[in-house]
This record gives C-alpha cells, sequence and structure tokens, in this order.
C-alpha cells in the first residue's frame, strides 16, 4: 500500500513537512523500527490510552513498537492534510495537521480512520527530531468499552465487526501518547474520568487520590491563574460545537506547574450528559527549552546578567511602575591592560567580577546588564536615597580597586561611573544618552570616580 502525502504539491519544499511525512512514512507504511527509532530523540516519549501502553523514553518506546509490529505488521498507508508549522524558537517547530489512515482488512474492506496530529520538532544541523507527538480523535458517541470512540468510512461494509474496532483501537491507542481527562460540562467540570497516563502525569497513584485532592472538580486541578482562560476557551469552542486546542498549566499532587497541550471536544454520555473529553500532553520541556532561549537572546554569555537587549525590553516596563528612578553607566578604565598583559581569560574574569559586585550589591529587582565590552549600566526603580547609592558604588569601587592590586597591578585599572536621577518617564535611548554623556566627563577628566546628574 503506497502513502498518500496530502499537502505535499504545498510543501514539498518545507523541511519540517517532509520529517513528519518521513516518520508516518517509516512508521506506519513501511513499518520498519528501525528508521522509526532513528528519528526520536533519547527523551522522547509515547503514551497510549490502553493498559500497558506507557513508553517513557526512546528505548521504552522501542519496546511498545516491537510488540505492535509483532501484533499488526501490515502495512498502514496514510495522507496528511491541513498542514501548519510555527517555529518555537531557535530550529523548534510546533505542527498541526490532519493525517487520514487506511487499513486494507482480511475481508477486503478498507477503513479509514480521521487524526488530528500536533508535534514538536527540534533539528541539528540538518537531522530532524520527533520530540513529541499527539493524535487525537473525539466524536460524539462512543461504545462501551471504548475509550475514544472510531470514527469509519468502510468501502462494501456497513459496519465493523466489534473484533475489528478493538484490533483498530488498539494500534490507534499507541499512537496516541498522552493523559486524557473528562469533566461534565457543568460549573467547575465535574470530574468524569481521567485514565492512568494522566495521573502518571500529575504525580497520583490512584485515581480516588486524585479526585479527593482536586474536590472532584477538574477546574481545581488547572492553575489558578489559567482557569478563567481555559473556561472562556472551552465556553467560547464548544457553543461553536468546535474542537478546542490550549496550552495551559496543571497543579500536580506536589503542586509543582505541569504544562500540557490540551485538545478537546464535547461528547455525550449513555445518560445523555455532556461531556468535555480532552486529550492532554506534557509540553513542559518544550515550555521550558522555549524559556531557556528567550532567556538566552537577553543575557550576557560570559556573566549572566542582561545584555543590551535585555536592559532595553526590561527598563521600558520598569519605568512604567516607579516614581523616580536612578540610571547608572558603569566603565572599566584601562581595561584594555589587563587583556593585554595578563590575557583574555584574565580581562574575562575581571568581568564577572563586576557582574558579581553588581548583583550582590544592589536589588534583584534592580536591572543588571552589561552594555557590551567593559560597560554595565543599572537601572535602580523607585530610588528615594541616592546617597546609599553612592554609598555602594564607591564600596564597590574600592573593592574593584583591592582587586586590581591583588591580581592585576600592573593595569592600573579602575571604575568610573556616570548616571542620572530622574521622574520623567524616558526611553532607554534617552538615558543612556544622557548617562554616557555624563560618564564620558568623568573619564575625560577624573577616572576611577563618580557623577550623578539630576534631571527632574
Amino acid at each position: 500500500m503506497n502513502s498518500g502525502t496530502g499537502d505535499i504539491n504545498r510543501w514539498k519544499d518545507a523541511p519540517v513537512y517532509a520529517a513528519i511525512n518521513d516518520f508516518f512514512h517509516y512508521y506506519l507504511t513501511q513499518r520498519d523500527a528501525e528508521a522509526t527509532l532513528a528519528m526520536l530523540p533519547d527523551d522522547f516519549y509515547s503514551v497510549g490510552t490502553g493498559e500497558g501502553t506507557v513508553a517513557v523514553g526512546k528505548t521504552a518506546f522501542a519496546e511498545m513498537l516491537k510488540t505492535e509490529l509483532e501484533q499488526l505488521p501490515d502495512p498502514i498507508g496514510y495522507t496528511i492534510a491541513d498542514f501548519h508549522q510555527k517555529p518555537q524558537g531557535n530550529n523548534c517547530w510546533h505542527i498541526v495537521c490532519s493525517v487520514e489512515m487506511i487499513v486494507d482488512l482480511p475481508d477486503g474492506a478498507q477503513v479509514r480512520y480521521h487524526t488530528r496530529v500536533t508535534a514538536g520538532l527540534h533539528r541539528t544541523g540538518t537531522h530532524f527530531w520527533l520530540d513529541t507527538i499527539h493524535i487525537s480523535e473525539a466524536s460524539k458517541y462512543q461504545e462501551e468499552g471504548e475509550f475514544f470512540p472510531l470514527q469509519y468510512v468502510s468501502r462494501g461494509v456497513e459496519q465493523l465487526s466489534r473484533q475489528n474496532r478493538q484490533e483498530l483501537l488498539q494500534l490507534f491507542e499507541q499512537a496516541m501518547p498522552g493523559g486524557i481527562i473528562g469533566g461534565y460540562r457543568e460549573a467547575g467540570f465535574p470530574l468524569y474520568l481521567a485514565n492512568d497516563r494522566l495521573l502518571e502525569m500529575m504525580g497520583y497513584e490512584s485515581l480516588e487520590e486524585y479526585e479527593a485532592d482536586i474536590q472532584g472538580m477538574v477546574l481545581n486541578s488547572i492553575h489558578p491563574e489559567d482557569r478563567a482562560l481555559v473556561v472562556e476557551e472551552v465556553k467560547s469552542t464548544i457553543v461553536r460545537d468546535e474542537q478546542y486546542e490550549l496550552d495551559f498549566r496543571l497543579k500536580k499532587q506536589d503542586n509543582s506547574d505541569l504544562w500540557v497541550h490540551s485538545i478537546g471536544r464535547k461528547t455525550v454520555t449513555a445518560e445523555g450528559r455532556e461531556v468535555i473529553i480532552s486529550v492532554l500532553y506534557d509540553i513542559s520541556q518544550q515550555v521550558d527549552t522555549q524559556a531557556s532561549l528567550a532567556l538566552e537572546a537577553v543575557s550576557d554569555p560570559l556573566t549572566g546578567i542582561y545584555n543590551r537587549k535585555g536592559a532595553q525590553a526590561c527598563i521600558p516596563k520598569a519605568m512604567q511602575h516607579t516614581c523616580c528612578y536612578l540610571f547608572f553607566m558603569l566603565d572599566l578604565d584601562n581595561f584594555k591592560r589587563i587583556n593585554d598583559l595578563y590575557g583574555h581569560q584574565q580581562g574575562d574574569e575581571a568581568l564577572c567580577f563586576v557582574a558579581e559586585q553588581l548583583t550582590s550589591r544592589f536589588r534583584s529587582t534592580d536591572i543588571i546588564c552589561r552594555l557590551g565590552g567593559d560597560e554595565f549600566a543599572v537601572f535602580v526603580s523607585d530610588c528615594k536615597d541616592l546617597l546609599a547609592i553612592q554609598h555602594k558604588l564607591l564600596q564597590m569601587s574600592d573593592t574593584y580597586c583591592q582587586m586590581m592590586q591583588k591580581r592585576w597591578p600592573e593595569a592600573g585599572s579602575s571604575l568610573s561611573a556616570g548616571g542620572v536621577f530622574g521622574r520623567k518617564p524616558r526611553t532607554f535611548n534617552e538615558l543612556y544618552k544622557i548617562a554616557d554623556e555624563v560618564l564620558y566627563e568623568i573619564k575625560k577628566s577624573r577616572k576611577g570616580h563618580l557623577k550623578l546628574r539630576v534631571l527632574d
């Protein structure tokens, strides 16, 4: 059976699409375990909704895949459609698409299973790695014993046998790594169901323990800051009878946060009560990676404090919530002599020493950055005691000079600082321009000293 490629004409030049297509080709059509596993990192996870389908890590997934291929070795065709990709940082992507899986049954009938796929990928060099994948399907009604109903379109067969449905369900459950939770469409979302994978993700040993901890309400397991967002999203999409997708935080049993990507929709129980069924998969690692990448973009790699870009982003926000402020720049006099006489590694140590001194002497709410080279800057919000700040800087200058005499005496380096005190809101560029002028005046007339200019 040949695998379909859905939007291949539109996406044939998209490497992310090609990577997803390769994965399904190896996994479903070729049933090639080696090629499939070659696309997965060691920390890849896959969890099905059936008993015994939990696989955390590549090794565990390989064992599960081996068992699956022994039981269901025949190729499965597929088509990909509605493909969308979204960058999630440097060389990281999140994709959403539809995948129709096609199975030929022994009696000649052909079954098509429509799924929605979300996945996370990253690239190193030219190789794509599939970090997470989630395949979901939810329809309005389900038979007894089925967790998610299968929605088939059969050729020549009005209805599949129960055995065929169960065999196919086992296969597709193994392709759905994620926890499942359901809540009645009522205030607080009273708990309807939760599978073992969801309990494992949340750190609970039993459904009874989880239900007691959340007082029977799914909403109580959602992070307080995200509850309104979830309620509004579910409300707006369910009214339109649509499927929703949303990222939010859950509170685990140990009270830590668990970031999840949730895909869900409304279904109806046998008693006629409306229920919201959601598949959740853990995206904490992706969120942490994105946060790390975002932090790296605004951090100085040598000293660990903000870089110029970080200061430009943070200072305007702090400016909005302060009645008065101090912005000063700090420069290492004769810094080049440290590099020339003692080497660049020693120069780096001098820069790190200054960053450590600033971090230890100023508040965590103050914005400390390395502008570049041997130039630093600090923004002090709600600065009501200039004399105290001047005292800190003079002490720091003395400490720096003592360090110079001890480790790099021939360089003759000292600290010069120039800054501005104000009450009127100003942009980063305005602050920088004025403080730079003050610092220049100091370095031109008397290095190793401090000068502050009061603006208003």
